[in-house]
């Protein structure tokens, strides 16, 4: 080896692993615990016709250690176990990309852009996070905001940001929004039928939430966009090549034409009419992958594409989102091996008790950091809830906590967790199409996550003190 090839190979700058490769890392450690730790299960029972443990029948079991075979299944395994949800995000990744192929959301920014002027961007990233609070609060669309991160990225990019601020603007919005969960049917829904409260009863409060978090979410990254702006070196992506991203071109003499804004009433309809179905008529992903596609066709049809063209683009939008959508499966892979070494209840057993002895108003607190672990190890909000508010919830009555506190303490503990873990699949998808490395993202997301934990602390408290 030559001096000059030494040097630089010394100089080569080392880089965190690929977000992928993070997640087999993690699928491998919990094969390597399932032959450490004892199994365990907890028998199950219904309530309010909801199958959940009881919490006073857990007993250990005979291991049942995950093998390199049953490692290696767990992937095709988690896939399949989502691939309804996946079908859905394929769909609306040809939805979207079929609308942003005609130009129309870039055509209107543009327009709004030229209004309001260069220097007030933040205008619209601001109105880009409320839209997608609400997804996020409502609907409590999760992994089905993944396709919209291209047309996030473009207009960060277009309006003089980086691509962290293009994804944060879409996924920090989402999370706090499923985490404030008004209406969140995964989390607060299935906790508050487990516990025998009405329906999303409470609400005026988790309102409150949202209003308060998304507040902290919308200051926290305007900050850092016009930082970015007025500085491009102190972006945390610096000199990487994101021109592939870079659609100046093609907004360049965009016009807001007639057609262009029918397309667009047709996907800001579309939207609408996705959330209303999931809250009102209870529609699952595949009636919600229907109405896409029907949309597509649809703006295909108005933007003038022959079928052929209509075809080619959604297959493209199809395959754009592919590598964001198998990290939703291969995340999956993560409870499939902690379910079949189980593991799952014996980590769940080990922490309850930390809670024990804490005063009323800080039970709550605690309940949060609990729960915040858990969901490093079970990434799904409402398998997370059958797991642990059964065990929890008699926890907190013992010590006179109301179980809405609780269910409130699960909430934050469970979504606010999902930005900063690499098991989540969400932030794992994003991260691999934008191109993110993981130990950027943690620098960007840690002060955040630092301050809205604080929020969410003195909130649990304010929860408790006036009897929520």
């Amino acid at each position: 080896m030559s001096e000059h090839t030494g040097e630089t190979l010394r100089k080569k700058k080392w880089e965190f692993p690929h977000p992928f490769v993070v997640l087999v890392l993690l699928l491998a450690l919990m094969a390597v615990l399932t032959w450490i730790l004892p199994a365990s299960q907890y028998d199950m029972v219904t309530v309010n016709g909801v199958t959940a443990v009881d919490p006073d029948s857990f007993h250990y079991v005979d291991r049942t250690p995950v093998g390199i075979f049953d490692f290696l299944k767990a992937i095709p395994q988690g896939i399949q176990m989502q691939i309804t949800l996946l079908s859905m995000i394929f769909t609306i990744g040809a939805f979207v990309h079929l609308v942003d192929s005609t130009g129309a959301i870039r055509a209107a920014l543009v327009g709004m852009a030229r209004k309001l002027g260069d220097k007030n961007g933040k205008f619209i990233l601001a109105g880009i996070m409320v839209f997608f609070l609400c997804i996020g609060a409502f609907p409590s669309m999760f992994e089905g905001c993944i396709p919209f991160l291209p047309i996030g990225i473009s207009i960060a990019l277009m309006l003089g940001y980086d691509v962290v601020t293009g994804m944060a603007i879409i996924v920090v919005s989402d999370i706090i929004g499923w985490t404030a969960g008004p209406t969140n049917p995964w989390t607060t829904g299935t906790a508050q039928n487990l516990g025998g409260l009405p329906m999303y009863s409470g609400l005026g409060y988790r309102l409150v939430v949202l209003v308060v978090f998304g507040a902290i979410a919308i200051w926290f990254v305007l900050r850092y966009a016009e930082r970015v702006k007025k500085d491009p070196t102190k972006s945390l992506v610096y000199g990487k090549d994101y021109s592939d991203m870079d659609n100046k071109d093609v907004t360049a003499g965009l016009e807001f034409d007639a057609r262009r804004k029918l397309i667009l009433l047709v996907f800001c309809l579309t939207i609408a009419l996705v959330v209303y179905g999931s809250i009102a008529w209870g529609w699952s992903p595949t009636d919600m992958g229907a109405v896409y596609l029907i949309s597509a066709v649809l703006c295909g049809v108005i933007a003038g594409y022959n079928s052929a063209k209509i075809a080619e683009t959604m297959l493209k939008g199809a395959e754009g989102i592919f590598v964001a959508a198998m990290a939703i499966g291969v995340a999956r892979g993560i409870s499939v091996i902690m379910d079949n070494g189980q593991i799952t209840y014996t980590i769940v057993h080990a922490l309850a008790p930390l809670l024990a002895g804490l005063p009323a108003a800080l039970t709550g607190v605690g309940m949060m950091l609990v729960q915040s672990v858990i969901n490093f190890f079970i990434p799904s909000g409402s398998s997370q809830c059958l797991v642990t508010m059964p065990i929890l919830m008699p926890v907190a009555e013992l010590i006179g906590m109301s179980k809405q506190v609780t269910i409130l303490a699960f909430q934050f503990g469970d979504g606010l967790s999902n930005l900063g873990y690499p098991s989540v699949a969400l932030v794992v998808a994003c991260l691999s199409y934008s191109r993110i490395p993981f130990n950027k993202w943690l620098k960007f997301i840690l002060p955040f996550l630092g301050i809205i934990y604080i929020a969410a602390t003195v909130l649990i408290i304010i929860a408790s003190a006036i009897g929520y």
